[in-house]
């Protein structure tokens, strides 16, 4: 984001509140060697100035909002400490990093409506509806709920995600850090009556989004739309908040491909879509070979593994990738996978 000379004066303003508000230190929760990207990076407070329509102090009561909320939900320890199962399981309702890029560089992240039936849907109230985790440090005070687990899941993209992108130079603009993702939807087969039945999920979705990861959508395309979407969209959009709505583009089965070649190579297209990436909905990414190849392994696989990852700083000022989460609760992985070269 370019900001004129006024609009940087005014970041400067927002800049120095933060300052004075305790909402610059070094947040509690993190390890040592933790990287605060995705936390309150520059880039993550100019995600919030821009939320905040380039005013400093609207952008720092939101920035208040969505710093307390989330010590509240204990995200930040949770991210060390969360089960990969509990994380995995959350994954499948997200819109999740394909480990593709558009040909800016953006993320691109997809989620398959088709996800959403009724036993799915039930399965996440009821996981909404469990007492939250107070203490992610003690396995007896419970496993997280799924507000708590969507917010550890969203933090994995501006964490690890967004910082990762950001440090690719094969693309437009390579000096210009990645703020945001590219989403799809595939909407093949939503009715109306599934629409009726998402309206908690896509309220609680979009108001965390809009709290506490503002501004980390680009464009948001809802492909293989039936005839009577328009009808679906007028239900649905009154649960989204009007930032997020604008940026919804709706393509019908024909105009799916042409509307896409135009932003990702073809090889980054799912194939259902007529692309040559094969897609299934909560996958683990899938790196496109310039991430790989960015990447010093220190892991046989070569590929991210369940659960989230953290970058932190090395010797040198190096930046490693290191698995975090549990396989058993108060037992962290702290598995270094990669390196930035």
């Amino acid at each position: 984001m370019e900001l004129s000379k006024e609009e940087t004066e005014r970041f400067a303003t927002f800049n120095r509140l933060c300052t004075e508000h305790g909402l610059s230190e070094r947040p509690r929760g993190l390890d040592a060697e933790d990287i605060q990207d995705g936390i309150n990076d520059e880039v993550t407070l100019l995600r919030f100035f821009k939320a905040g329509r380039l005013n400093a102090h609207r952008a720092l009561q939101q920035l208040q909002e969505a710093t307390k909320l989330r010590e509240g939900q204990h995200v930040l320890p949770l991210y060390r400490t969360i089960h990969l199962d509990d994380f995995e399981h959350t994954r499948k309702f997200y819109p999740h990093w394909t480990g593709r890029r558009d040909k800016r560089g953006l993320p691109i992240l997809m989620v398959d409506m088709a996800h959403y039936n009724q036993s799915a849907m039930a399965e996440w109230r009821k996981s909404r509806d469990m007492s939250y985790c107070t203490d992610p440090t003690v396995a007896a005070k419970g496993r997280p709920n799924m507000s708590q687990r969507a917010m550890v899941f969203h933090d994995s993209l501006t964490r690890f995600v967004l910082p990762l992108c950001s440090a690719m130079s094969d693309r437009p603009n390579s000096l210009t850090p990645i703020s945001n993702a590219v989403y799809i939807v595939d909407a093949s087969v939503v009715c109306v009556k599934q629409a009726w039945n998402l309206k908690d999920f896509a309220q609680e979705v979009s108001w965390i989004l809009m709290t506490c990861y503002p501004e980390t959508i680009e464009r948001i395309f809802v492909c293989n739309v039936p005839s009577y979407f328009s009808t679906i969209w007028n239900i649905f959009k009154k649960w989204v908040d009007p930032v997020t709505a604008a940026k919804v583009v709706v393509l019908k089965q024909s105009e799916v491909y042409p509307t896409l070649e135009r932003l990702i190579d073809k090889e980054n297209i799912p194939t259902k879509f007529g692309g040559g990436f094969a897609f299934q909905n909560g996958m683990l990414p899938d790196l496109d070979p310039s991430i790989r190849q960015r990447l010093q392994w220190t892991t046989l696989s070569q590929c991210i593994p369940p659960g989230p990852v953290k970058w932190m700083q090395a010797d040198g000022g190096r930046r490693i990738a290191v698995a975090t989460g549990s396989v058993d609760m108060n037992v962290p992985r702290n598995i270094e996978i990669a390196a930035l070269l």
